[in-house]
C-alpha cells in the first residue's frame, strides 16, 4: 500500500487546560494528519471534551514534573511513519499549511531517507506584554517533524527533542506561537526541585534556571547565575551571548551602569558583535545623550543585520526596522535632520503602516522644509 494511502503523519500533543487555544490549534492543522494524539496531563476544565472532538485517541498521563517523559508517552502512541509535534498554544496559517501539503505528497511518494524535519517557530507577545499582536516577538527553529520510534525527548523542562546529525531536510514553513498565559512560576518550581536532586546547575539547566529568575525580575539570582554560566566552558556560544546580553540587563535593573556596558562587550569574546548586542551598546550611550556614539553603535547593528542571529531566540525587529528608527531618533537629537530622515525612511520601508514612523516622516519633512526656507 502507496504511504499516501496508508497515512504517514501523527500529531503528538501534550496539554493541560488548554480547553481556550486546543481547537484554534487542531482546526490549522487537522486535515494535514492522519493520526491525532492527544495527551492530557491533568486538566481542570474542558480540555477533553475539546480534543474527543477531534479524535478518540485521548490519552491522560500521570504529571510528574517531567515534560519530556510526557512528550515520549505521547511519541509512543504513534503509529504513522513520522510524528509531528505541536503545543495547544500554537497554530499553523493557512498559507503555512499550504506549503506543509505540499511537503506531505512530497514524502509521501518519495521519503529519500529523510529522518528529521525543521521547521521555523515565530513567537509572539505574551498575554502581558504591550507589543503588537501582528508582529512577531522573535523566531527560532526546531525539529517538528521526525521518524516514529528513533528520537526522544530529554529534560524536565524547557526540554529538548534530540536528533543529532541525522538526516535532516529544513523547510521554510513556521508555525505561530501565540501564548495565552505565563508559565515562569511553574518552571521555577520544576527547576528548584530538579537543582535539588542533581545538587548543582550547571550547563544547559543553568542557562534556563537563569532566564526564568530573569523573567521573574529576580535579578540577583539572575546575574549570578549568568555569572556562573559564563565560567563554564560547556555552554554554547549562543547561549554565553544570550547570557552576556541578559546580565546587562540585569545590572541595568541593579544600577550597576559600568558592569551593564561590560557585560555587552564581554559578548563580542565569543564571536563578531551581533546586531541585537550593538543596539544595546547604543542604548547605553543614548540614555546619557551622548548622540555620536549612539549613533556609531546602531550604525554598526545595521552593518550587522545580513549576518543574523545565528540559533538565538532574537527579536525580529533588531534585524529589520528597529536600529534604523533609533538611529534616526538619535541624529535628529543631534540636528542631522537629512539624514534621520532617511534613516526613518528605511525604517518604514519594513513597517509601512506604521504610525509613529509616519508621524516622524511628518516632523522631519516640516524640519527640512523649515530649514530650506530660512535665510542662510
Amino acid at each position: 500500500m502507496e504511504a499516501e494511502q496508508q497515512g504517514l503523519f501523527s500529531l503528538c500533543m501534550i496539554v493541560k487546560d488548554e480547553e481556550a487555544v486546543l481547537g484554534r490549534c487542531l482546526d490549522s492543522v487537522r486535515d494535514l494528519m492522519d493520526e491525532i494524539i492527544i495527551v492530557d496531563t491533568g486538566s481542570a476544565d474542558r480540555t477533553l471534551t475539546v480534543a474527543g472532538w477531534y479524535t478518540e485517541k485521548v490519552f491522560t498521563y500521570s504529571w510528574d514534573e517531567n515534560f519530556a517523559a510526557a512528550r515520549n508517552y505521547s511519541f509512543a502512541q504513534a503509529t504513522m511513519p513520522y510524528v509531528f509535534w505541536m503545543d495547544a498554544d500554537e497554530l499553523l496559517a493557512a498559507r503555512e499549511a499550504e506549503k506543509l501539503a505540499r511537503l506531505k505528497q512530497q514524502l509521501a511518494h518519495e521519503q529519500n531517507g529523510v529522518e528529521v524535519i525543521w521547521m521555523g517557530t515565530r513567537l509572539f507577545s505574551q498575554p502581558t506584554q504591550a507589543a503588537s499582536a501582528l508582529v512577531p516577538v522573535h523566531s527560532e527553529r526546531h525539529p517538528r517533524i521526525v521518524r516514529n520510534g528513533r528520537f526522544h525527548w530529554r529534560g524536565r523542562v524547557h526540554e529538548k527533542l534530540e536528533v543529532g546529525t541525522s538526516a535532516a531536510m529544513n523547510t521554510d514553513i513556521c508555525i505561530d506561537h501565540r501564548p495565552s498565559a505565563v508559565h515562569t512560576e511553574r518552571n521555577l518550581q520544576i527547576m528548584k526541585r530538579w537543582i535539588a536532586e542533581e545538587g548543582e546547575a550547571t550547563g544547559t539547566l543553568l542557562f534556563h534556571y537563569a532566564n526564568e529568575c530573569f523573567d521573574a525580575r529576580d535579578y540577583p539570582t539572575a546575574s549570578a547565575s549568568y555569572e556562573k554560566l559564563l565560567q563554564d566552558p560547556s555552554n554554547s556560544k549562543d547561549e554565553r551571548i544570550t547570557a552576556c546580553l541578559r546580565l546587562s540587563e540585569c545590572y541595568r535593573e541593579l544600577g550597576m551602569a559600568e558592569l551593564r556596558l561590560n557585560s555587552l562587550f564581554r559578548s563580542f569574546g565569543f564571536g563578531l558583535p551581533q546586531a541585537d548586542a550593538c543596539c544595546s551598546v547604543a542604548g547605553f550611550f543614548e540614555e546619557r545623550q551622548e548622540w555620536e556614539a549612539a549613533i556609531y553603535w546602531y550604525l554598526q547593528a545595521i552593518a550587522r543585520q545580513a549576518a543574523g542571529p545565528g540559533e538565538r531566540p532574537v527579536s525580529q525587529a533588531y534585524y529589520t526596522w528597529m536600529p534604523h528608527a533609533l538611529v534616526s531618533r538619535c541624529l535628529a537629537a543631534a540636528g542631522e535632520w537629512q539624514q534621520a530622515y532617511q534613516y526613518n525612511e528605511q525604517a518604514l520601508a519594513y513597517l509601512p503602516g506604521d504610525q509613529v514612523l509616519l508621524s516622524k516622516r511628518k516632523k522631519l519633512k516640516q524640519v527640512l522644509e523649515m530649514r530650506r526656507n530660512s535665510p542662510e
